[in-house]
């Protein structure tokens, strides 16, 4: 019987968005025991803090395979190595909350979609160029907790570029 990490991780996989009803509580090796070992492990930064940047392959799935964040072990998001189809998000309705644009991909700027209480973080691409095809396009499609509201989605996920640029200043002045 699957369990519940399980049906988790195969939705997101799949693309089924809709089916994705919040990242559960999880540890690295419960990922690791579901799609094998990761081939790569870095340190990253998620929101404002350090987390573990793990790759799990799953070539067979739409996704390709995640990318696993953690801190101390805990899965505290994922993200699908291949962006979800603009129509799997089209499925999800309005989100409770859209970021500023800080999101960017070749050509594109996007803003972070928030489904704060089905766990979803999806950055939407807006076309930089008039010209250029798609208009619109997923850029990055993240799974985290169930949020009870969308204020809730804070430093441990998000860190607006505006902060990022003030800190990057106090580095280079060595504040």
């Amino acid at each position: 019987m699957p369990t519940e990490l399980q049906i988790a991780l195969d939705a997101l996989l799949s693309f089924r968005l809709a089916e994705w009803h919040g990242l559960p509580n999880s540890l690295v090796v419960d990922v690791e025991e579901i799609l094998s070992a990761s081939n790569t492990a870095t340190e990253s930064r998620l929101g404002a803090y350090p987390a573990l940047l793990q790759i799990f392959q799953a070539p067979e799935k739409a996704a390709l395979g995640l990318q696993v964040f953690s801190r101390a072990g805990r899965v505290v998001a994922i993200e699908t190595l291949e962006p979800p189809p603009l129509a799997a998000v089209a499925e999800l309705g309005d989100p409770e909350a859209r970021l500023s644009p800080e999101v960017y991909a070749e050509g594109y700027s996007g803003s972070e979609h928030l489904y704060a209480k089905r766990g979803l973080a999806i950055a939407i691409g807006e076309a930089l160029d008039d010209n250029s095809q798609p208009r619109q396009k997923v850029l990055r499609c993240r799974g985290i907790r169930i949020l009870a509201a969308a204020h809730e989605y804070g430093a441990q996920y998000y860190r607006p570029l505006k902060f990022e640029r003030l800190w990057q200043r106090c580095v280079d002045q060595g504040v």
